[in-house]
């Protein structure tokens, strides 16, 4: 099994009473997510009642589902081509048609490779560099995650709803440290300059099951 342990927040919302959207950014919690390597079982704690309080609860795979580029398993990731050239083609070819447009979609199925799995370290600075290549993308020489970590970025701002990602990697390494997300023009009630979600990968190691933490980060709590 493999456990990537993450801090975050993220923006909630919900239309109010009224009529109109309100929302609030969640303060910064930790969340921990177990994966086999091939994807076929797995578990899910994250404070609070977004991932059914403090027991978790499984992601199993049902059986029906083959991993792919928004839903990868680290033994799918082991199968992807590292050049970037190639990485990105493939991308755009899987994931054409979704999304708010092709460019956009190919930053965000970066993000979905990154963000919950151990990414082998050649395909992690593949996507570093095959990210670089997207329209619109641009190149942070300074960015920091949630916990104050400083590395580079790569960033887009998706021309749908004006939300601007960065996803935050060490300059050294290319180790995908997590990610930031600003709003750059008021829309759907959120005011430009908010701040809509931080994200920090503090730890990742590899364990013998599901629920099992590495020596230091304490007992996880019995199964629900």
């Amino acid at each position: 099994m493999r456990l990537p342990w993450f801090s975050r927040d993220t923006l909630v919302s919900w239309d109010g009473a009224d009529g109109k959207n309100e929302s609030y950014v969640e303060k910064l919690h930790p969340r921990e997510v177990w994966m086999s390597p091939d994807g076929d079982k797995g578990w899910l704690i994250e404070a609070g009642e977004r991932a059914g309080g403090e027991g978790g609860i499984t992601l199993d795979d049902p059986g029906d589902l083959e991993p792919s580029l928004n839903g990868p398993s680290y033994d799918y990731l082991r199968t992807l081509p590292t050049d970037p050239g190639l990485l990105l083609k493939k991308i755009y070819d899987e994931t054409g048609g979704m999304g708010s447009g092709p460019d956009q979609q190919a930053f965000s199925t970066i993000g979905d490779l990154l963000r919950e799995q151990v990414v082998p370290p050649k395909l992690a600075a593949g996507l570093y560099r095959a990210a670089a290549r997207i329209p619109g993308v641009v190149l942070v020489d300074d960015s920091v995650d949630a916990v104050g970590r400083h590395g580079v970025a790569i960033a887009r701002t998706d021309e749908v709803d004006g939300a601007r990602t960065e996803w935050i990697f060490d300059r050294e390494t290319y180790t995908y440290l997590g990610e930031r997300t600003v709003q750059t023009r008021d829309a759907e009630g959120i005011e430009a300059g908010t701040v809509r979600g931080r994200t920090a990968v503090t730890d990742r190691a590899v364990v013998d099951a599901v629920k099992q933490r590495p020596a230091g980060l304490g007992d996880a709590p019995p199964s629900a």
